[in-house]
C-alpha cells in the first residue's frame, strides 16, 4: 500500500516499509530498478451491461462466502434487492451497512469494525465515488477481496486502486494506494441511466482530461501509480477515452435524458468508468487533477461534483500547455454543449480573488505533486494565469451563444 501525504510517500514493496521522496532516493536498489519497467494495472474482472449486478453472486462466490455490503441510501435502494437475490442463489452470506457519505478515517474505522465483528471475507462497495473509495480502504484493512458496483458514472473511482481520504470538514487529507486494483467491477448500465444526468456529465468532465494528463506525464517521464512507466497501450487507451467522450458525449447525454441504454451510452460509460480509471493509474495525473485537490478545500466549491471541477480544470490545463487553437476550441465547445463548467463562476468561484485562487493552488502543491507533472517548470503564477485565461475564454464563449 502507498500512502501519499504531501511530498512524501510511504510504500510497502516486498512487505517492507520505506519512506521516499519523489525521486525514490531511499528506496532499495531492487525497487529502483522496478521503476524503470513498464507496469500496468487493471481490475481482475470488469463486467458492464444491462443487468450486470444480477451476476454479483456468481462472481463474488469465488472471492468469499460472507460479504460486507456498504453503500449510500440511494445506491442500496436501487441495487440491494438484486444483490441479495444473487447472493442467496450462490450461497453467499452478507451483512449490509449504510455508508454515511464521506470517506473519512472515522467512517472507515466504523466500517472496518463492523466487518471484523461479522467476520466477513469479502467487501462490496455500492454507489458513487466516495462510497467506493471507502470500500477500497475497508477491504485493505480487513485484508479481503474487493468488489465494486458503481451506480453512477460520475467518476472513474471504480476500477482504480486509489482511495482519497478526507477530513471530517470535507477537505482532502491523504491518498491511499492499495497493492492491487479491485477484484471485480460490475457496472449495470440500466442502473446508470436511471441516475440524474448530471452524474454522467460529471463523469465526462473527469474523463476528457485523461489523454492530456497522460501525455504530460509521458513527456515528463513520470513514474505511474503502479511504480513503473506507462506503456504504449496505456497511452492509447487514455487517448481513446478522451476522444470517445468528446465525439459521443453529446449523443450519450441525449440517450440518458431519454432513459435509453444504447451503443453510444455503453461506449461513453465504458470510457468514463473503465478507460479513464485504468488510464490515469497507468499513465499518471497532472494539472487538471492537481487543481482539483486545491479546489476541494474551498467552501465555495463544496456543492460541485468531482468531475465538474475537473472539467473546468481541464480547460485551464490545455490553456497552460498552449494546445493548438482547434483543440482548445473543441474542448471548450464540448463542455458548453453538455453543460460542464466553462467559467470559474460555474464552480462557485464567481469574482474569486487572486488571494483565494492562489490559496487553492498552494494548498494543492503542499499536498500532491501532480501540478509539477509537466515537461517544463510550472509556477504558481502560471497556474493562476491559466485559470484566469480559461475563465475569460469561457465567458467569451457564453457571450457568443446568447
Amino acid at each position: 500500500m502507498l500512502v501519499i501525504t504531501g511530498y512524501s510517500v510511504l510504500c510497502c514493496p516486498m512487505g517492507r516499509l520505506f519512506t521516499a521522496t519523489k525521486m525514490c532516493e531511499d528506496w532499495p536498489r531492487s525497487f529502483k530498478i522496478a521503476q524503470m519497467s513498464l507496469i500496468t494495472g487493471n481490475p481482475s474482472k470488469y463486467i458492464q451491461g444491462v443487468g450486470a449486478v444480477k451476476e454479483i453472486g456468481k462472481y463474488t462466490s469465488v472471492l468469499g462466502n460472507k460479504a460486507l455490503v456498504t453503500g449510500g441510501r440511494t445506491a442500496l435502494s436501487v441495487s440491494q434487492e438484486a444483490i441479495g437475490e444473487s447472493f442467496r442463489a450462490h450461497k453467499v452470506e452478507y451483512v449490509v451497512e449504510r455508508f454515511r457519505g464521506e470517506s473519512t478515517r472515522t467512517e472507515i474505522d466504523r466500517l472496518v469494525n463492523i466487518g471484523r465483528e461479522n467476520k466477513v471475507n469479502v467487501v462490496i462497495g455500492v454507489g458513487g465515488g466516495k462510497a467506493l473509495d471507502a470500500a477500497k480502504v475497508v477491504s485493505f484493512y480487513l485484508e479481503t477481496p474487493l468488489a465494486l458496483v458503481p451506480t453512477i458514472a460520475a467518476t472513474d473511482a471504480a476500477c482504480s486502486a486509489q482511495a482519497p481520504i478526507y477530513t471530517d470538514e470535507h477537505t482532502f487529507e491523504k491518498l491511499i494506494i492499495r497493492p492491487k486494483n479491485p477484484d471485480l467491477v460490475l457496472v449495470s448500465t440500466d442502473v446508470i441511466v436511471k441516475a440524474p444526468v448530471r452524474f454522467l456529465v460529471a463523469g465526462m468532465g473527469d474523463a476528457i482530461c485523461t489523454k492530456f494528463e497522460a501525455e504530460a506525464c509521458r513527456k515528463s517521464s513520470i513514474i505511474n501509480f503502479h511504480g513503473g512507466s506507462a506503456g504504449e497501450s496505456a497511452l492509447w487507451l487514455a487517448r481513446w477515452c478522451s476522444d470517445t467522450v468528446l465525439e459521443y458525449g453529446v449523443e450519450a447525454k441525449k440517450s440518458a435524458e431519454q432513459g435509453v441504454v444504447d451503443e453510444v451510452l455503453e461506449k461513453v460509460v465504458e470510457a468514463c468508468v473503465y478507460a479513464s480509471s485504468v488510464s490515469f493509474e497507468n499513465c499518471g495525473l497532472s494539472l487538471a487533477h492537481g487543481y482539483l485537490v486545491g479546489f476541494t478545500g474551498l467552501k465555495e466549491t463544496q456543492q460541485y461534483l468531482h468531475g465538474e471541477i475537473v472539467g473546468f480544470s481541464t480547460l485551464a490545463h490545455i490553456v497552460l500547455e498552449e494546445h493548438p487553437k482547434e483543440v482548445v476550441d473543441k474542448v471548450f465547445r464540448f463542455c458548453y454543449s453538455v453543460g460542464l463548467p466553462v467559467r470559474l463562476a460555474d464552480i462557485g468561484l464567481k469574482d474569486a480573488s487572486r488571494e483565494l485562487l492562489m490559496k487553492a493552488i498552494e494548498d494543492s502543491r503542499s499536498k500532491i505533486e501532480w501540478l509539477h507533472n509537466e515537461p517544463f517548470p510550472v509556477t504558481s503564477e502560471m497556474l493562476y494565469e491559466a485559470l484566469i485565461t480559461a475563465d475569460r475564454m469561457g465567458s467569451e464563449l457564453l457571450s457568443r451563444q446568447h
